[in-house]
């Protein structure tokens, strides 16, 4: 009797393996489905984009926008129809910027002067704009400064400011401002990273450091909210310029510059607007520079080396 038992224990033990199995191998052959599909899902969308969304009545809350790329994002938003809260700690620049829109006939420009690398600032930030604009629904953070030189010659004073205005105030734009959206569950988050937030280089360390810590919270935060139904639609896009003349990078080294110029801040605003407007999630400019790092980070190290020496791109130390 107990050797029957043992057998159909036995038996059973096996019939639950191989059913076991056959589970595993057809949850794998539906990733690969959904993979596969997924793939021709980007070639086909890389050739045929989707359509760009109005932003027609949203409030945009964009960052730095005192000069450079911020106030080129706030024109260009106001343009196309959106309610632009344009912040930065330099209100003269700030009120230029206000002063070009109103030039151009636009008048859902609102400034605000604000230290966001500081947390209070941007709470009291915030109880201003609700009270004079209303509910922020798409958050830019663009603001940053970058100093170029060996992590050497960088004090300590200058490593916290860099992450306290490029790492930190995003946390803090956010505590204010994704609330509502969650409330919502309508909102885009843009965060600009740079293609130094994807490979280190020299004279920007600590600057690359903070780059690199926008790039990982935006993609953790996406995946975090993705996972709840209830604010699934609050969409990210991760932005990862090359070098932009915005007057930050004082001494840039390009070996191509038919190939890889300084970007104009114009452009890359059209390009932010453009990728935001088309729900993208990661986006570099120009496009194709995450492709060719994926592709190097698939090589031995001494190659992506060898292509990094070759392209011979970065930037200067500014103490020279």
């Amino acid at each position: 009797m107990t050797q029957k038992t043992d057998t159909r224990d036995t038996k059973d033990t096996a019939v639950l393996k191989l059913y076991s199995m056959a589970i595993l191998l057809l949850d794998i052959l539906i990733v690969l489905f959904k993979s596969i599909v997924a793939i021709f899902e980007a070639i086909y969308l890389n050739f045929f984009p989707p359509p760009e969304e109005s932003v027609v009545g949203e409030i945009v809350l964009i960052t730095g926008t005192g000069h450079g790329i911020g106030r080129e994002l706030a024109l260009q938003y106001c343009a196309h129809g959106a309610t632009v809260v344009g912040v930065d700690i330099n209100e003269k620049g700030n009120t230029e910027t206000e002063q070009l829109g109103k030039e151009r006939g636009y008048k859902s420009f609102h400034t605000f002067t604000c230290d966001i690398s500081q947390r209070q600032n941007v709470t009291e930030l915030g109880k201003k704009v609700k009270a004079k604009v209303g509910d922020v629904t798409i958050i830019v953070n663009n603001a940053g400064i970058m100093p170029c030189h060996p992590l050497k010659n960088t004090s300590e004073e200058e490593i916290r400011k860099i992450f306290d205005v490029n790492v930190f105030s995003h946390f803090w734009v956010l505590e204010t401002f994704l609330p509502s959206m969650m409330e919502k569950n309508h909102g885009h988050i843009v965060g600009i990273s740079s293609m130094a937030g994807v490979v280190g280089l020299p004279n920007l360390v600590p600057y690359c450091a903070s780059k690199f810590a926008v790039r990982g919270y935006m993609e953790a935060l996406a995946e975090e909210l993705r996972e709840d139904a209830r604010i699934s639609k609050i969409k990210f896009t991760s932005i990862f310029p090359f070098m932009v003349d915005t007057g930050l990078c004082k001494n840039p080294k390009i070996k191509f510059p038919s190939l890889m110029g300084l970007l104009q801040p114009k452009d890359v605003a059209s390009h932010i607007i453009r990728s935001q407007r088309r729900g993208e999630a990661q986006v570099a400019i120009p496009n194709g520079l995450l492709h060719v790092n994926n592709f190097c980070r698939l090589m031995p190290l001494k190659v992506a080396r060898i292509l990094k020496d070759f392209l011979d791109s970065g930037v200067d130390s500014d103490l020279l």
